[in-house]
């Protein structure tokens, strides 16, 4: 029996696709041009485009300069919790800003020593050599610090085991997530310090027209990918801003088929890897995007 085969059937279409080119368009995502009701703050902006841009293939971070005078010790994760053998449970607070070792064991030491009622006095040093902190009570009363137990302790993920937020300064002092109790009046952390733990690389988020979120690196342990990372130099205190370069900090997003149909916003934000956002101090800053679309 034989089958019916409609008239052209067997024929081939042949492609009628218009073959396109393409052509780059270079935005100067300045954060000074964000809506100032709106966003109060530099960081977290909706930048809007001059005119929409469509058939977007991909989407390239050129250059730009970011705020480079972070503070590596902030609300959020500057507190810790005290107590001596006998007495009460105090509230330890750092004050936030850009500490070097050395700066940091004298605000410990002024803190702790600050607190009301405490039976010991404390000295706080940091080792050169070891890259270590000692904290030493003068007197005869233990102390402990509740990096497990207390108030303010860091997440960890319950499935993973890894570290999904930061909520006090123990890594930074080079303790892990257990409480510590003094020996012999001595308490020296197990771990060097890492006054930069948080803010040695920051991480760029970027949103198209608040619905579609522009990744090119995929992260682990459930944390949110993100556009690019941008690492930080070490101790850049005597410079206001941190210059990117498209050697080292390229970052390119490439659109699959058949590419993003209409961008109209940009909402651009920096955060560090637990997707909190920094705080940069009210700074401005300039990412230089360059976007392949068709004509």
């Amino acid at each position: 029996m034989e089958t019916a085969v409609t008239s052209g059937q067997q024929l081939l279409l042949p492609d009628s696709r218009k073959r396109r080119g393409t052509r780059q368009v270079t935005l100067a995502v300045n954060s000074k041009d964000r809506n100032l009701a709106a966003d109060a703050d530099s960081n977290n902006f909706r930048w809007k485009f001059a005119t929409p841009l469509k058939d977007i293939q991909s989407i390239e971070l050129l250059n730009g300069c970011i705020p480079a005078d972070l503070y590596n010790v902030n609300t959020g994760w500057n507190q810790m919790t005290f107590s001596e053998a006998g007495g009460s449970i105090w509230i330890i607070t750092l004050r936030p800003g850009r500490y070097t070792e050395v700066e940091l064991a004298a605000e410990l030491q002024n803190q702790l020593n600050a607190q009301q009622g405490i039976n010991n006095s404390y000295v706080v040093s940091w080792s050169s050599i070891t890259r270590k902190f000692t904290i030493t009570g003068n007197g005869c009363f233990p102390f402990t610090f509740y990096f497990q137990s207390g108030t303010y302790v860091d997440y960890i993920d319950p499935y993973g085991g890894c570290v999904t937020s930061i909520n006090s300064p123990s890594r930074l002092l080079g303790f892990d997530q257990f409480d510590y109790t003094s020996v012999g009046q001595v308490i020296i952390p197990p771990n060097r310090a890492d006054v930069e733990y948080g803010i040695n690389r920051v991480y760029l988020h970027v949103n198209a027209d608040n619905s579609q979120e522009i990744t090119t690196i995929a992260t682990a342990a459930g944390r949110r990918d993100c556009f690019a990372i941008l690492y930080m130099p070490p101790n850049p205190v005597s410079q206001n801003y941190f210059f990117l370069n498209r050697d080292t900090h390229t970052a390119i997003y490439n659109s699959p088929p058949p590419g993003i149909s209409r961008i109209s916003n940009l909402t651009i934000s920096i955060r560090d890897e637990f997707f909190r956002l920094i705080d940069l101090g009210k700074h401005d800053f300039t990412l230089l995007f360059e976007i392949t679309v068709l004509d």
